[in-house]
């Protein structure tokens, strides 16, 4: 469901497949540590200043409330099928939905190329509505983008190519085409963000895109997603796991994340607020992640091997372009292996009104290992998630 044409082409044949049936049936390893500075970025954009140690940067002044944070300790183990596990060790830190309010410092965009041990902390970046990414990394290594803000971009609010070793946390991002997108990269870490209002359009509008993503220690945690309907304008896939591949052992993980709302119009080949597989890729779990309202579709795997989502909460009502709340159906081109969709708590309305939970595409793929498993129906509703769930000011 994404931006090279043979992603674009899936998305259109599983949409044109997935409304067809269903019109006839009524569809970790341990977070590493952070890089070693040796820049910060000021509120121009330009490298000041070095240092031999680790520094937060002088950007961020402090925080108007305390933050609260769910930590897990001990060790949590992700299970992907065939007996290879994602495990994190050591202390896995999220944000709750009590988020500090940092002072930020306004900034130019900013965009980056062959560096490495940098920091960019503290930067309000307000595009005004051009076409400019708000923060751009090409060929960079060991960055840590922390505590920034940015917003109104017709282009991506950050974006990394051919990067390794980056990390984005407690960052806010905005009215932007898509959020994070992150092309040919290795070792990406996006967690504890809040995304409100992604654009598009198709094939962007994500809030967050792994597209060719590799190696170990990736993530998409803790992140809190809204589209707002008739506020964003054409949002696409939430988070999107394209073409991406993790490691026996230390899988991509997707755990925990909160999405509201998603794509209400039917502009593309179909919306879905969690994808993974998509065209293909290995090693990737989506677990305890939050849905209301996700569009077309709540969370779907479209083909790769060795993918596991599992033990995630799903809801949607009736809107102007839903279809089910989970799916599995195979578009990549090559063989899908080793898929377990099992545990997920779903309750979907069609815009029809009928009830649609859960669906697979026979015609492409065996049944989905752990499928019965799923627990359908039931009393879940919109408040499964906070009220508020956006909570760093704009």
């Amino acid at each position: 469901m994404i931006q090279p044409a043979r992603g674009r082409k899936a998305s259109i044949i599983y949409s044109f497949v997935l409304i067809t049936a269903l019109s006839i049936a009524s569809c970790q390893k341990d977070a590493s540590s952070l890089p070693v500075t040796t820049s910060i970025i000021n509120t121009s954009g330009a490298v000041k200043g070095s240092s031999s140690t680790s520094t937060t940067t002088g950007n961020t002044t402090g925080s108007t409330t305390t933050t609260t944070t769910t930590t897990t300790t001990g060790s949590t183990t992700g299970t992907t099928p065939g007996g290879n596990t994602g495990t994190k060790t050591g202390i896995t830190t999220g944000t709750s939905s009590t988020s500090s309010n940092y002072i930020y410092k306004t900034s130019a965009p900013i965009s980056l190329n062959g560096q490495s041990n940098v920091t960019i902390s503290g930067d309000s970046i307000n595009v005004g509505n051009g076409g400019t990414v708000g923060i751009k990394l090409n060929n960079c290594t060991n960055v840590h983008i922390t505590k920034c803000k940015v917003m109104n971009s017709t282009n991506d609010g950050i974006q990394l190519n051919n990067c390794t070793n980056v990390i984005i946390d407690s960052c806010i991002i905005t009215n932007v085409r898509a959020g994070v997108n992150a092309m040919y990269s290795t070792t990406v870490k996006v967690n504890s963000n809040q995304f409100l209002n992604m654009n598009g359009p198709f094939p962007s509008g994500n809030f967050i895109q792994f597209n060719n993503v590799s190696g170990g220690g990736c993530q998409i945690e803790y992140n809190k997603c809204e589209d707002v309907a008739g506020v964003a304008q054409h949002p696409q896939d939430g988070l999107s796991v394209y073409q991406s591949n993790g490691l026996p052992g230390d899988s991509i993980m997707v755990i925990g994340n909160y999405i509201r709302g998603g794509q209400v119009q039917h502009d593309s080949g179909g919306g879905a607020g969690i994808v993974l597989g998509d065209v293909g890729g290995s090693y990737q779990v989506a677990r305890y992640n939050v849905l209301v309202n996700p569009g077309a579709v709540g969370a779907q795997v479209q083909g790769g091997s060795h993918i596991s989502m599992d033990h995630n909460t799903i809801f949607s009502t009736a809107t102007p372009f839903t279809m089910t709340g989970l799916a599995y159906g195979n578009y990549s081109g090559a063989a899908s292996t080793d898929v377990t969709i099992s545990y997920n708590r779903v309750k979907y309305f069609q815009t029809s009104g009928a009830e649609m939970d859960a669906w697979w595409d026979p015609s492409t793929a065996t049944q989905p290992q752990g499928w019965n498993t799923n627990i359908l129906g039931g009393s879940l509703d919109g408040s499964i998630l906070p009220e508020v769930i956006i909570t760093l000011k704009l």
